[in-house]
């Protein structure tokens, strides 16, 4: 099993993503995840050629479902204006790339972390997957909404995913003076 990670805060979000140990095709990998909740395995192997008329087409790795999706035009004139390679590939080509990618992109935002004074210990790429979920339950509390946005077989697995039984539990905890 994988490290154990939260969503990030939006004071989080700004000072990972403008940090000076952070290269531009990691940042544009990152604000990919946040603004589409993809996991980083299927950032690291898109191409500019998935990014069609304002939608986005690939096949997720870890599910092998399809993901067919409209992305915010200003995130595609971003990677457009940002671009790091002079192919179609917006970050890795091969197997062996994609996986490099990966890992580059967890180093840099674990140096980010620490150049940043961010404790670290529940932050990976896959909060920003996280932070994506969880900023659309708060906005919509549609639950099955969430669940189709990241392409979850099940509700249960979103609920455990932006922890929102966790954080009605915290946040009765949090409330409790009985006995003082």
């Amino acid at each position: 099993m994988g490290k154990i990670t939260k969503a990030i805060t939006q004071n989080e979000i700004e000072l990972i993503l403008s940090s000076k140990k952070l290269k531009q095709d990691v940042r544009n990998a990152l604000i990919i995840e946040l603004n589409t909740g993809l996991r980083i395995q299927d950032i690291a192997k898109l191409k500019y050629s998935d990014i069609q008329f304002g939608k986005l087409e690939l096949i997720e790795k870890k599910t092998k479902k399809p993901q067919i999706t409209k992305i915010n035009i200003d995130l595609v004139e971003y990677l457009f204006k940002n671009r790091t390679r002079d192919d179609n590939y917006i970050f890795a080509k091969l197997d062996k790339e994609i996986k490099a990618f990966v890992r580059k992109v967890q180093d840099q935002m674990q140096k980010a972390c620490d150049h940043e004074n961010i404790d670290s210990n529940f932050i990976s790429t896959h909060s920003f997957r996280k932070t994506f979920a969880t900023l659309a339950y708060n906005e919509t509390k549609d639950i099955m909404f969430v669940q189709q946005l990241l392409n979850h077989s099940s509700v249960s697995i979103t609920q455990r995913y932006i922890q929102i039984n966790k954080d009605k539990a915290d946040n009765y905890r949090g409330k409790q003076r009985l006995g003082f």
